[in-house]
């Protein structure tokens, strides 16, 4: 086992570096060619389907993306893109899961396949989007907050569908079937509130050092104990300790600490890691060095995004693209399923995350397709509801197993080419008309 694992570790890391070189001559996204070489590894034997150890080290770097991501966002910013974007994570997974829920339903399978089909067909894959952004030179922009913050009230509703679809499709019907879901569901709705007020306590009023005597003065006792428990804990104290020595460390810590909080709360832990990142601003990186302020934070971030985007980041989407294992017999049979499923969520999914943003978030034409566009890609959470429903319930077989698996990676591959080929509109070099609209900037 352990010299198994340092040659599947050497040859993803291989994968790595010939993706990154590729990518740079054929100006791509290298996230495509991770994914593929990925596919190729599994499907030529050079890589294992399944290793725990591999799979866990793949997480790490989806933790560090998007705890890289966080660290690059204003929190300001962030709140005010998330009042924006609530109706466009509501209406942006209802139609994929009617895309679902009607493709099986078309192809003769029953109630139960049909809400599984829907359930997989909702989870954003923000990360994947989120890295593709940033290849562009994008992150920063309006539309990609916009999907960041949709995409944090999505997760939620997956949860809660999660939560329902799965209970309903492998009890029988009933009260007392009825019941364990009314419990089930108030369960899950009490982890989101309860996730969200510890990590807003945490990231709000426990991180930061001080404030004026002049705002101390309206507060109570109970506020004042927490200021001088800032004094102490606050999360400067421990980024500038020994002058900065440790910085990198620390933020890593922080990213796992909260993490593992998510994780306990039924989220992906790297939905904590964004809001670690989230939570730390530029104020927590100032020193004193000779009678000057000086700010840790740009060799700390250079670290944080070496981890992220260079080393375990990659090695995330090679593991992602293991996924897709190849049996040309199979994949004659499933493609028209494929085809037509991947066509029903690639255009209710764009239409309605798009229209979503234009109509209830008040965004520009050109930001609305880029968060349509965005919205594309399938999170972890779809693979977990297709091992579910496959492994451990027997709902699906495996043709429909492959089925989805197919329409994922499909969905997954063509968020980086959509972005990239929506990049020029966006920044308004080229012009686009449709329907008398302008959808490209206009500059």
């Amino acid at each position: 086992m352990g010299h198994e694992l340092w040659s599947y570790s050497a040859i993803i890391l291989f994968f790595v570096v010939i993706a990154k070189i590729v990518s740079q001559k054929t100006s791509t996204i290298d996230v495509i060619w991770l994914i593929i070489f990925g596919s190729l590894g599994v499907n030529f034997g050079i890589l294992p389907a399944h290793n725990e150890i591999l799979e866990a080290i793949g997480d790490w770097g989806i933790v560090f993306i998007m705890f890289a991501l966080g660290f690059d966002e204003d929190l300001n910013h962030f709140i005010q893109g998330l009042k924006r974007s609530f109706g466009i994570a509501v209406i942006g997974a209802i139609f994929p899961f009617l895309a679902g829920y009607y493709t099986a339903g078309l192809f003769g399978y029953g109630f139960n396949t049909q809400m599984i089909w829907g359930l997989t067909m909702t989870a954003t894959a923000v990360s994947l989007t989120m890295v593709s952004l940033r290849e562009q030179g994008l992150h920063k922009t309006t539309a990609s907050t916009a999907i960041m913050s949709a995409a944090v009230v999505d997760d939620i509703l997956s949860l809660i569908g999660l939560s329902i679809m799965i209970p309903i499709a492998v009890s029988t019907t009933g009260d007392n079937g009825s019941m364990i879901e009314f419990n089930e569901l108030s369960i899950i709705i009490a982890k989101v509130i309860a996730f969200f007020a510890i990590i807003s306590f945490i990231g709000m009023v426990l991180f930061p050092d001080s404030i004026t005597k002049e705002k101390d003065k309206k507060y109570t006792a109970l506020f004042h104990l927490i200021v001088k428990v800032r004094k102490f804990l606050g999360i400067r104290k421990l980024l500038m300790a020994y002058s900065g020595k440790f910085t990198p460390l620390v933020m890593i810590f922080t990213a796992f600490v909260f993490g593992a909080l998510a994780d306990r709360f039924g989220f992906h832990p790297a939905i904590g890691a964004y809001f670690a990142g989230l939570f730390l601003r530029e104020e927590y990186f100032m020193i004193k060095v000779d009678n000057q302020l000086r700010s840790h934070r740009k060799d700390s971030e250079f670290v944080i995004n070496h981890l992220a985007y260079t080393i375990f980041g990659p090695i995330f989407f090679v593991e992602l693209g293991t996924k897709l294992i190849l049996d040309m017999e199979l994949v004659t049979e499933v493609f028209p399923v494929v085809f037509v499923l991947f066509l029903a969520v690639f255009t209710l999914q764009i239409l309605s995350a798009a229209l979503a943003a234009r109509f209830t978030g008040k965004y520009e034409w050109y930001q609305s397709v880029m968060i349509g566009l965005g919205m594309l890609g399938r999170a972890e959470l779809a693979f977990i509801v297709i091992d579910i429903a496959y492994v451990d319930e027997k709902i699906i077989d495996i043709e429909q197993f492959d089925t989805l698996i197919f329409t994922i990676f499909l969905l997954n591959i063509a968020v980086p080419l959509a972005i990239k080929r929506w990049e020029p509109y966006y920044m308004g070099k080229k012009r686009l008309e449709l329907f008398g609209i302008t959808l490209s900037k206009e500059c």
